[in-house]
């Protein structure tokens, strides 16, 4: 017993508070942002609980199971589940046992399932069949779960599950557009947030892509993160609004991945999917000028397979996809206005990972000199120079001097460009 008496068992206000933390933290590892939980209440045919009841949860692609015993409020709680369908059995002495065949414990999400146990004899089981609707008390937290059903069934013509964050309530996102580059990450703002504010995790471990280029800002994310491809995600849950401080930074979208793992029957699938530009409109603003249609061709093929290592105990599961792509017609990419072309003529020739002129042919430094002047802004009309001028002061990473100098040689052309503008198709040219 502790005295809150001046000067009487100082330790004792540091003990309480380290209770009352402890007690808390207990009610936070319930679920994590890669795991749910499930709890409950049993009680008998009159509304009193059941003390010391067995609550036994087992896995049905795992056959892994845990047990509980109920408490003296009548209550259970099973914390850090991986997401999934599961088994439930109610056992108590002097009362029928009762199995609910299938339940589904969600990611971030503490399901509640009540249960009124019967008198009766504790061999006799009663099995209820079909599925059993639990729900989501334990929090005020607005969003939803999307599961692989939906994942791999809804179409997604760049196969990136993030075209499907615009269905939660709140979400606002640019149009998704399969002529960019690769996956096309889709953009989405959430209750207000910026595009950049959201928090990406996959499998518990934060994996948001944070981007800052010196300007005394703080960091953003840029939206371009590790993207597994459909089949792998078992499900996943984008949060909008009233998340809990746990998942911290940013104010907006709290996007859960969960990826699949594998069960003791052994499955598979390969696949292809491909697109090319035969059926393609060609676009307003190429028809206006004339332009033929630009060429957008895709491959996207791969396959997963999963099963069991040791029966019960050890899983394996693996996936691959490939894309491969032909795009001409991508808006990405920035044009900066010159007064000619890349200089024509022999660029020379340079050994592997050199890094002065002096290294290289004398061809070499004629065409670096000729290239830093047709990028000198001193050598442009007045209209092209400042708006030559206006982009290389909105990109602080862009710096051309005007020829090579003793200073810097290399006019600040980067020696991996210099190389790259050198290379030849076969044949020499």
């Amino acid at each position: 017993m502790f005295k809150c008496a001046d000067g009487m068992y100082p330790w004792s206000g540091r003990i309480i508070l380290l209770c009352c933390l402890l007690t808390v933290a207990s009610s936070v590892w319930a679920q994590t942002s890669s795991t749910g939980a499930l709890t409950g209440t049993t009680t008998d045919s009159s509304g009193a609980v059941v003390v010391n009841a067995m609550v036994t949860i087992t896995s049905l692609d795992t056959n892994q199971s845990r047990t509980e015993t109920t408490g003296r409020d009548g209550t259970y709680k099973f914390s850090l589940l991986p997401p999934g369908n599961y088994r439930v059995k109610f056992e108590a002495t002097g009362f029928t046992s009762v199995e609910i065949p299938s339940i589904a414990v969600q990611v971030t999400e503490t399901a509640v399932l009540d249960r009124a146990l019967q008198v009766g004899a504790t061999a006799q089981t009663i099995r209820v069949e079909g599925s059993v609707e639990t729900i989501q008390a334990t929090s005020a937290t607005m969003g939803q779960v999307l599961t692989n059903k939906t994942v791999t069934e809804l179409p997604l013509n760049t196969r990136n599950y993030t075209n499907l964050l615009t269905m939660s309530a709140g979400a606002n996102s640019n149009v998704t557009n399969a002529s960019l580059l690769g996956k096309g990450v889709t953009y989405i703002a959430t209750n207000g947030a910026g595009y950049a504010q959201n928090n990406f995790s996959q499998d518990g471990v934060d994996v948001t892509s944070y981007l800052s280029f010196n300007t005394g800002q703080e960091a953003f994310s840029g939206g371009t993160f590790v993207i597994p491809i459909p089949d792998a995600i078992q499900e996943f849950k984008v949060q909008t609004s009233s998340s809990d401080a746990g998942y911290g930074r940013n104010p907006g979208a709290s996007v859960n991945v969960i990826t699949k793992s594998g069960t003791n029957d052994f499955h598979g699938d390969a696949f292809e999917f491909f697109r090319n530009s035969a059926l393609n409109a060609n676009s307003f603003i190429n028809n206006v000028l004339g332009e033929p249609k630009g060429v957008l061709n895709s491959n996207q093929f791969g396959g997963t397979f999963g099963g069991r290592i040791v029966k019960d105990k050890m899983f394996f599961f693996v996936s691959y996809q490939e894309t491969r792509q032909k795009n001409g017609i991508s808006a990405l990419g920035e044009s900066l206005p010159t007064l000619d072309p890349i200089p024509l003529g022999d660029r020379g020739t340079c050994p592997a990972g050199w890094t002065t002129l002096s290294q290289c042919s004398a061809a070499t430094t004629q065409f670096v000199t000729n290239l830093a002047a047709n990028m000198c802004p001193g050598n442009k009309p007045a209209s092209t120079a400042k708006a030559f001028q206006t982009t290389a002061a909105a990109n602080t990473t862009l710096q051309v001097l005007c020829a090579p100098t003793v200073g810097a040689p290399l006019a600040n052309i980067n020696p991996a460009a210099i190389s790259i503008l050198q290379l030849k198709f076969p044949g020499g040219k």
